[in-house]
């Protein structure tokens, strides 16, 4: 009879210890399926991230614009730090790609590429690289750090793949003097002081737009023919033309 106990005791014990394994490897099993979703959904959200980030560059069809962009003076970029060593580094991968990465969504940042001009938003600010054509691989050249105090507007000339600084004297850098139609001293200190807000629009292969977003034809009609200029380029004298003076409406009016 104790013989007897004894067996029905075993057989109880391992049945225990048989549901007991089967949990844990249950247990284990489903672990392993969790982490794995897991790992897949991060690898899924990071791949997501990234093809967000991914910006399309034809290298062959911005090769001027991106290799100008190597060699440009830092004091271009005065109000952020991007070095030729990095930005070489950056135009090589884009060559090899076509493509680019941006790892971070304020800074260093490109916005957009266009046929002459590449866009970057560097944290609050935005800076631009502009090119036009003059033709027989002779180039001229714009930057523009757009800062909260205005704009750092920077020429040079890219002839021969050479580049040498310029000034814009002959073109539009005294442009806001095109803009009276009063030459009074009220008038001219009129412009003097809103200096810092003219936006400068390089976007376009041949035009260049410069215009307030604070003066007014109601307020400013008297001194001024416009608060807009727009010049072209003129491949033949290697020079913009004034092609239209006006009133733009901003947000102010």
């Amino acid at each position: 009879m104790t013989n007897y106990k004894i067996y029905i005791l075993i057989i109880f014990i391992i049945g225990i210890y048989s549901c007991d394994s089967k949990v844990k490897s249950t247990e284990e099993s489903t672990i392993k399926v969790n982490q794995t979703s897991t790992n897949s959904s991060e690898f899924e959200s990071k791949k997501e991230i990234e093809f967000k980030d991914t910006i399309n560059i034809n290298y062959s069809e911005h090769k001027t614009l991106l290799n100008i962009l190597k060699i440009l003076p830092e004091s271009t970029m005065d109000s952020w730090e991007w070095s030729k060593k990095d930005r070489k580094k950056t135009v090589d991968f884009i060559e090899n790609n076509n493509y680019l990465i941006d790892s971070t969504e304020m800074y260093n940042n490109i916005k957009y590429i266009k046929p002459n001009t590449i866009g970057i938003q560097v944290v609050d600010g935005f800076w631009t690289l502009s090119i036009y054509d003059f033709g027989l691989n002779d180039f001229f050249i714009v930057t523009n750090d757009i800062v909260g105090d205005g704009n750092d507007i920077q020429t040079y000339s890219f002839r021969n793949n050479k580049l040498t600084p310029t000034k814009m004297v002959n073109w539009f850098s005294e442009f806001q003097y095109k803009l009276l139609s009063n030459n009074s001293t009220n008038c001219i200190d009129l412009l003097e002081e809103n200096e810092m807000t003219y936006d400068y629009d390089f976007s376009d292969e041949n035009i260049i737009s410069i215009s307030s977003w604070l003066l007014t034809q109601k307020e400013s009609d008297s001194c001024l023919k416009g608060n807009y200029i727009k010049y072209k380029l003129n491949k033949e004298t290697k020079t913009f033309d004034i092609v239209d003076i006006g009133w733009k409406n901003n947000k102010t009016e």
